[in-house]
Order: structure tokens, then sequence, then C-alpha cells
């Protein structure tokens, strides 16, 4: 798997990351609310957005796994 270091990246970072895209959203609209006097409507929305996107990632991160687990030689 040295050939694809994207591959390898996300096979061995993926469910970390997933964690990290999830969260992203939410503490940067959490930001904007206390700095930028934002609707807490916002909040929710990036809550619901954040969970989206890190159940996204954390499904891509798994395809990627899967596939090296199959198609790529050890």
């Amino acid at each position: 798997m040295e050939q694809y270091p994207a591959v390898q990246f996300m096979v061995t970072h993926g469910r970390k990351l997933s964690i990290l895209v999830g969260l992203a959203l939410p503490i940067l609209v959490a930001l904007g609310m206390v700095f930028a006097e934002w609707h807490w409507v916002w909040g929710i929305a990036a809550i619901a957005a954040g969970a989206g996107l890190g159940f996204a990632f954390r499904t891509f991160a798994e395809l990627t796994q899967i596939i090296a687990d199959m198609l790529l030689p050890q």
C-alpha cells in the first residue's frame, strides 16, 4: 500500500478525521454565535449538518478501508 499514500492515510486516520469533520462546523458556528452574535438557529443547523458530514466522512473512510482490504495487495 506504499504506492497509495492517500489511501494509507485514510485507512490509518479516517475515524479520527470523521470526528474532526463532524465537530468542525458546530465549533465554527458556535464561535460565530459568540463573537458575531449570530442567531441560535444557526447553532441547531450546524449540529445537524455536522452530524451529517461526520457520518458521510465516516462512511467514506470505511469504504476506503473495505476497498483497501479487498483490492490492494498486502
